[in-house]
């Protein structure tokens, strides 16, 4: 036979896959639930900050319709640091309806009542501020519950437009322009609008303080000498919240609504 006729060998283009060792499979799963952590971590902040800004607008619309109030779970949609921005210094001062700053002091005695299931956030008014474009409903209380979706009304302070120190908190959200996440911004001759069923009233700021915590019952009570006046409180800096910023500001115009 000639060695030019001779058989070649069969070469199989496609080697034979070998199994992957435990190693790599280990490696692999790891990579995959990296993935969908992360994912997570960035797409559910999303999705709570598009729940929040939805109660917010459904909250405006039910004041401007009629009575004014939206109902949410008690878990659901918190805010991150709502604890520290509501409670948050070392006297336990706090603006959940549970302690008027200006006469009495919370009883380490007193008892813990159960946090409801169901909260109910009432509004009843709406402020702006063009100055960081500010548009959202006010709740009659400064409870952590209200803050995820309002403005709080410290409910121990004066009504607005009356003689004497209204009060309101809002949180200092981790994104710009959310709440009073801007608040910083604000300098005195900027204006506050506050809008009731009956009327328009516009504040002027006067003054900007950055105090801590533990001088919160100094400024709440401060007196006005027969003016109407508001009082804007927020945490600062942003994330930190070691400190509070106020805004202060003095009643100079009201228009009635039709």
């Amino acid at each position: 036979m000639s060695i030019f006729n001779r058989e070649k060998p069969i070469v199989n283009p496609i080697k034979e896959r070998q199994p992957k060792k435990p190693i790599i499979w280990v490696l692999d799963i790891a990579v995959i639930l990296i993935a969908v952590i992360g994912i997570y971590l960035i797409v559910k902040p999303m999705y709570v900050h598009w729940q929040q800004d939805r109660l917010s607008k459904q909250l405006q619309e039910a004041f401007e319709e009629g009575e004014g109030t939206i109902t949410f779970n008690a878990d659901d949609w918190v805010v991150p640091g709502e604890e520290i921005e509501t409670f948050g210094d070392d006297n336990g001062y706090n603006f959940d309806e549970t302690e008027d700053l200006g006469e009495t002091e919370q009883s380490e005695t007193e008892p813990v009542e159960p946090e409801p299931e169901v909260i109910t956030v009432k509004a009843i008014g709406r402020m702006k501020i063009d100055k960081i474009n500010v548009d959202m409903p006010i709740a009659e209380g400064s409870t952590k519950y209200n803050l995820r979706v309002a403005i709080g009304h410290y409910s121990y302070s004066t009504p607005v437009g009356e003689p004497g120190l209204s009060i309101y908190l809002g949180h200092r959200m981790y994104d710009y322009g959310r709440h009073f996440n801007r608040l910083g911004e604000v300098v005195t001759g900027d204006k506050v609008v506050i809008e009731n069923k009956s009327q328009r009233l516009t504040y002027e700021v006067d003054r900007i303080s950055i105090i801590e915590p533990r001088e919160l019952p100094e400024y709440f009570n401060e007196p006005t000498e027969g003016d109407s006046r508001i009082l804007l409180v927020t945490c600062h800096p942003v994330r930190v919240a070691s400190h509070r910023l106020l805004v202060h500001g003095k009643l100079i115009s009201t228009e009635n609504i039709a």
